[in-house]
């Protein structure tokens, strides 16, 4: 879940990547974390592959198991093609059409032998079913196993001396996951299998053996706030102080030792300082769409409104040849594809040139600390007490 660190900084309107029209039938349902958890076995979760949209290509290693309008057969190295046809899920194995369906079709490898969507192979199930004219596809996994490729997604380059880094970040993956187990239940699925959204999850091509070993070694252990799952949100780089969230236990802490001021953990990471110009040609255009106006503006002045602790931008006001506008620094950082929102800007001969720290929306556990913090030798609960200092490390089940 680098979710956020490039989903801000891409022109791409939340309203459309949020939009969900009514479903086409109902879904099967899914279990809330609640009734999933139990102390003896791990929950499932229901994660929606992406860029499909009207058919894949489903195939496994091993005979594959599928389930149909009640019907069921088993192929054996054969394809199945699913196709949106209406509001229908037609199932073609081989070259002929076995079914027609508008309820969820189920396939599953026998002997657990991993499912194959495209080329890429997936654990667990696959689901597929029509919802607001789509083909979703669905992979239902065991929470562990999701994390098996989802830890090296999201952290990176993973090495002996910075194991302790990824099993922080193994912890606070599942903590994120379990906070958000059900909550899209209407939808069919859980999370998305992107950080733009969620988190990134790319199958079985992406498990390592060092950041399954740090999913094993935490099994079941996650942050809590009030006895329950935390949304344990992190990033990439957070510039030397974290970022308040919108939950009470997501606030700015110092990325030093013992948070008191020095140089930052995370100050060797790629992104602790960037920079971006601009020419007036571009940035007119791209803030012409932002304020809503029909005719161009030009830009003239710009004063920034930032948050007193962590220093990043909460609004900016513009003054321009069309008034004055007053934009949130998440839209401009969004609209320009900033790294962050901790920056500074200056107009100067009809350029912008901005100056920024960090990458990503800064809150949470900051990877790149994270990372160093491990280096110096920091055991995975000692960062993640630095980075969640209002959470406790509990054990789910």
């Amino acid at each position: 879940m680098r979710w956020l660190n490039w989903v801000v900084s891409r022109a791409v309107p939340l309203a459309v990547l949020l939009a969900v029209a009514c479903c086409c039938y109902t879904p099967i349902a899914v279990k809330s974390a609640a009734t999933a958890v139990s102390a003896d076995q791990q929950p499932s979760v229901r994660v929606r592959l992406s860029a499909i949209t009207t058919s894949a290509t489903v195939s496994c290693d091993a005979e594959l198991q599928v389930k149909a309008a009640g019907n069921e057969r088993r192929t054996d190295r054969a394809f199945v093609v699913l196709r949106r046809v209406g509001n229908s899920v037609v199932v073609t194995v081989g070259n002929n059409e076995w079914q027609r369906t508008t309820d969820t079709v189920i396939l599953k490898g026998v002997r657990n032998v991993p499912v194959r969507v495209g080329g890429q192979a997936y654990r667990g199930m696959v689901l597929a079913f029509v919802s607001a004219d789509e083909l979703v596809v669905v992979n239902e996994i065991g929470l562990e196993d999701y994390l098996y490729s989802v830890v090296p997604c999201e952290i990176g380059p993973i090495r002996p001396e910075t194991f302790e880094a990824v099993k922080a970040q193994a912890v606070a993956a599942r903590s994120f996951t379990l906070a958000r187990l059900g909550k899209r239940k209407a939808l069919g699925f859980d999370l998305y299998d992107t950080y733009l959204r969620d988190q990134e999850y790319q199958g079985v091509g992406r498990e390592t053996e060092l950041s399954t070993r740090a999913v094993v070694e935490t099994r079941g252990e996650v942050l809590l706030f009030d006895g329950k799952p935390a949304e344990a949100l992190y990033h990439c780089n957070c510039g030397g102080i974290t970022a308040q969230g919108s939950q009470p236990y997501l606030k700015p802490v110092r990325d030093t030792p013992e948070h008191r001021p020095g140089r930052p953990f995370c100050a060797d990471g790629k992104y602790h300082e960037w920079q971006a110009e601009f020419e007036p040609i571009q940035y007119d255009t791209i803030l012409t769409r932002l304020v809503g106006v029909g005719a161009k503006i030009k830009l003239r002045r710009v004063k920034l409104q930032k948050d007193k602790v962590s220093g990043r931008v909460l609004s900016l006001i513009l003054d321009t040849d069309k008034g004055r506008f007053k934009v949130f620094g998440t839209d401009f950082r969004m609209a320009l594809g900033l790294r962050s929102t901790m920056f500074d800007l200056k107009l100067s001969a009809g350029r912008m040139n901005v100056t920024g720290r960090g990458w990503g929306h800064g809150c949470g556990l900051c990877q790149d600390g994270a990372i160093e913090m491990a280096r110096r030798g920091s055991s995975y609960r000692q960062i993640l007490a630095h980075y969640y200092p209002g959470l406790k490390l509990g054990q789910q089940y």
